[in-house]
């Protein structure tokens, strides 16, 4: 083995421009496909690093909830522990049930504030996930007794390197919490970082602490509300129970608890029809190993799109270089020949030429590596990574390892079956005649015509599916949000992480307001509760003034809290009426079903609400009420209409939308201020930093960034597969080109003597070349046509990110056919223009 070796090694060092062309070559299909990879695996496959994570499971109710809900797959903390303490589950499901409630927080140390993520959660948080400590302690069942009574803090170990330099006299420290003493007891063992993919906590504070470090600004007690779902319950089975089988045995102790509060006050208001819907309601058992994620359901299909079309690109790869190596093969048979006549077996033969093949592959391998340390940074660029807590790694580990070792191993197996066998097939007596070259050089063509062709098709197909995501990209941003958004700012605040209460928050945010729009280059500025274009919704059901909707039909519009000025900072045209002003501060006490509070005396609507419910009539002073429950008052009066504008990304239709004054209502948290500027934003962005430092330097700003930048991260999913997948699809067209030109030059090397003597007797440069150039053509248009009937059938699978324009095309089709034509031509008349050079005499002589 070692003498093969070296052989080997001094074969390949005798011939570096194939060697390097093979190895290139390869690299960059197995570089792509590993960096690909190393992004899909911490994304979608990549289980919790706690103990067996096959155990985790996730609580989620579906149905009717009465009543308020943060965020999916949520319970009330009341019915957490009404499941938690039942005898009968913990004794024969569940090990155990944890909660936890993912927020934001404000920390202060050694004089210096920042904006953190944390997580509250239950004191066996850890003790079920199976995750000790790095440093000190966790939080246990002692830490969740009594509320308000537990300041502790666990640090995650990521955060304890990076902002602590791993100190381990961080112990007893104190650190500011949303104007909070939080003692360190601990960090987290290395690489947990939390249940959530796309929020990496820095912290984790017993859910005890809930109303002093996250009060709710309606005044509920959500440790004791049954109408708020908040949490996120995970449980570990016991040895040997299924999901199913625990989704089974759920349901009955959900039903009875279920049964227990449609009899409580809080639903006195609630219609029969809504108790009813209520009751139904189920409780699922979803896997828990991977944690849960929305970041993971956005990203799963677009990942698994790039990672087939990496996977096309890398066999586009394999089957150049299987061309190489034929052409090579064919090169040396003389070479096996004279070995077989020397004594040499065929098996020692074939051997050498497969550890050639791995040798090759793990080259290339190792190469590829470096290509996927450089490409996965870019990749990472496309996922929302600063506010959200994204952490992602670029370093490869085992797995990675392990994958680029698979592929470099399936690689090799793949270019050994192309030249590895037919090179062997001939007898001493054939392979000895002068003209072996000739007549063996057409069984390998064949196989190198198929690839091609293969290649064609393949090309085609990528390319008219990256023309596609293209024009959707295209179109969604040619669509817009329906407002001017050039030299728009945004960002955000919360006063309240720092202690501010509703009344001090909105002077906070006037004040703010004022000092902002007297900034040079300023035209105006504006303040609203929800971010828009970034996936975020408050919605609830309203009552229209003289409308009783059937049971079951709800108008749900979405919200949106804003300050006057809004619509002109934000571009958007005001239709009738007027906007709010600094005395639309007036409320009237008003309950939606179990909850009291004073809503807003006036509201302004969009077109698409007014439209839906008053048809042509003018829905000024007409009026709407929170909630649909029987008898509720319509009192909210409708003083304005704005054109319909997008809500929460460019692809969703535009919603029905009801806008009301922050400063009419009673609780008031983060809001996220606009600035219209006539300078460059970016000249702005440090005044605005700056006047918020004179108001309260503890008051962090974040995720300050243009509107334009914002739609760019609201099209994350778009710009990832159009960009990379045009990227990929650019680069098999290029990788078909060089087979496509490399089969010609083999056609004119096999038919050199063929081609001498057409000239010898008298045949034109031109027929040389129309000849040469319509057995490439003819391959083009085979694979063309091949790949015509692939794209208008697979095509389809896109139809859910394509946006204005269908799967089938006919336009992106004819330019991607016409454009892979031209090139194609190209790469045919390179090779045919030489054929019309050969000279007779040399080609004749030569064989």
């Amino acid at each position: 083995m070692y003498n093969d070796l070296r052989f080997i090694l001094r074969q390949l060092r005798q011939n570096p421009g194939f060697t390097a062309v093979v190895v290139l070559t390869l690299a960059l299909g197995i570089g792509a496909n590993t960096a690909v990879f190393s992004v899909l695996d911490q994304v979608l496959l990549r289980l919790l690093p706690v103990k067996k994570p096959q155990e985790l499971v996730l609580l989620a109710p579906s149905g009717s909830h009465y009543g308020n809900s943060l965020g999916a797959n949520t319970l009330s903390y009341p019915m957490y522990l009404d499941l938690r303490d039942h005898s009968e589950l913990s004794q024969t499901v569940f090990q155990g049930l944890l909660c936890r409630f993912a927020s934001r927080f404000s920390l202060t140390f050694a004089e210096h504030t920042e904006r953190v993520a944390g997580e509250l959660v239950s004191g066996n948080y850890f003790r079920v996930l199976g995750v000790g400590a790095a440093l000190g302690r966790t939080l246990t069942p002692d830490d969740d007794r009594t509320p308000g009574a537990h300041p502790l803090v666990v640090l995650t170990y990521n955060f304890w390197k990076t902002r602590f330099a791993s100190d381990p006299a961080i112990l007893g420290k104190t650190l500011i919490v949303n104007g909070n003493s939080l003692t360190i007891v601990g960090v987290s063992e290395a690489r947990f970082e939390g249940v959530e993919l796309g929020f990496s906590p820095q912290l984790f504070v017993p859910i005890q602490m809930k109303a002093r470090l996250v009060p709710d600004p309606t005044g509920f007690d959500l440790l004791r509300d049954r109408r708020t779902r908040w949490v996120n319950v995970f449980g570990r089975l016991q040895p040997g129970i299924t999901a199913a089988q625990s989704k089974a045995a759920l349901a009955p102790v959900f039903y009875q608890i279920l049964a227990a509060e449609v009899r409580e006050a809080a639903f006195r208001n609630a219609s029969p029809y809504m108790r009813e819907q209520f009751l139904k309601m189920t409780m699922d058992v979803l896997p828990g190993s991977q944690g849960r994620s929305s970041l993971r359901e956005q990203a799963d299909r677009p990942l698994w799109i790039l990672m087939a079309i990496v996977g096309v690109m890398l066999l586009s790869a394999c089957a150049n270089v299987a061309a190489l190596l034929i052409a090579r093969a064919t090169s040396r048979q003389k070479e096996m020949v004279v070995r077989l006549a020397l004594g040499a077996s065929r098996y020692r033969l074939m051997r050498q030429l497969l550890a050639e093949n791995f040798v090759l592959s793990f080259s290339a391998g190792l190469l590829g590596l470096l290509v996927a340390l450089w490409t996965a940074p870019l990749l990472l660029r496309f996922l929302p990574q600063d506010e959200s807590f994204l952490n992602l790694s670029i370093a490869p580990d085992v797995y990675v390892l392990g994958f680029t070792l698979g592929v470099s191993s399936l690689v090799a197996l793949l270019l050994s079956l192309a030249p590895a066998l037919p090179s062997l097939q001939f007898t001493l007596m054939s392979g000895l005649k002068e003209q072996t070259g000739a007549s063996t050089g057409g069984g390998h063509l064949r196989i190198r015509k198929l690839l091609v062709i293969a290649q064609v098709s393949v090309s085609l197909l990528l390319l008219v599916a990256a023309g596609l995501l293209v024009q959707s990209l295209r179109n969604l941003k040619a669509a817009g949000p329906g407002f001017p958004t050039v030299n728009l700012i945004g960002f955000n605040l919360d006063p309240s992480l720092n202690g501010y209460s509703s009344e001090r928050c909105k002077l906070f945010y006037q004040e703010l307001q004022r000092n902002l729009s007297s900034l040079p280059g300023v035209r105006s500025v504006a303040l609203a509760s929800i971010r828009i274009l970034e996936d975020n919704q408050w919605d609830s059901s309203v009552t229209v003034e003289g409308s009783a909707g059937k049971p079951g039909e709800e108008l749900s519009p979405y919200f949106n809290s804003v300050s006057p000025g809004y619509f002109l900072t934000m571009g958007i045209p005001l239709l009738a009426g007027r906007d709010f002003t600094l005395q639309d501060t007036g409320t009237i006490p008003h309950q939606i079903g179990f909850a009291s509070f004073d809503s807003p005396r006036v509201v302004m609507v969009n077109e698409s609400l007014a439209r839906h419910c008053f048809g042509e009539r003018s829905p000024l002073g007409r009026r709407l009420g929170f909630g649909d429950d029987p008898n509720t008052k319509a009192d909210m009066e409708i003083i304005g209409v704005v054109k319909d504008v997008k809500y929460a990304n460019l692809r969703d239709e535009v919603p029905q939308q009801v806008f009301t004054p922050y400063l009419a209502f009673p609780f008031v948290t983060a809001m996220t201020g606009y600035v219209r500027t006539t300078l460059e934003p970016n000249q702005v962005f440090s005044a605005i930093r700056a006047e918020v430092r004179k108001l309260d330097s503890n008051v962090p700003v974040y995720a300050m960034r243009t509107l334009e930048a914002q739609i760019d991260r609201s099209l994350t999913n778009e710009r990832l597969v159009a960009s990379l997948s045009s990227v990929f699809s650019t680069l098999v067209v290029l990788l078909s080109m060089v087979g496509l030109y490399g089969v010609l030059a083999f056609t004119i090397v096999v038919r050199t003597r063929e081609i001498g003597i057409r000239i010898a007797l008298g045949a034109l440069g031109v027929q040389v070349l129309r000849m040469m150039l319509g057995q490439g053509l003819k391959l083009v248009l085979i694979g063309l046509m091949v790949g015509l009937v692939a794209a208008w059938s697979l095509t389809r699978i896109l139809s859910s990110f394509l946006f204005g324009v269908t799967a089938t095309d006919l336009t992106v089709f004819a330019g991607a056919t016409l454009g892979l034509g031209i090139v194609a031509l190209l790469a045919c008349y390179i090779p045919a223009r030489r054929a019309t050079r050969v000279d007779p005499v040399v080609a004749l002589r030569c064989e």
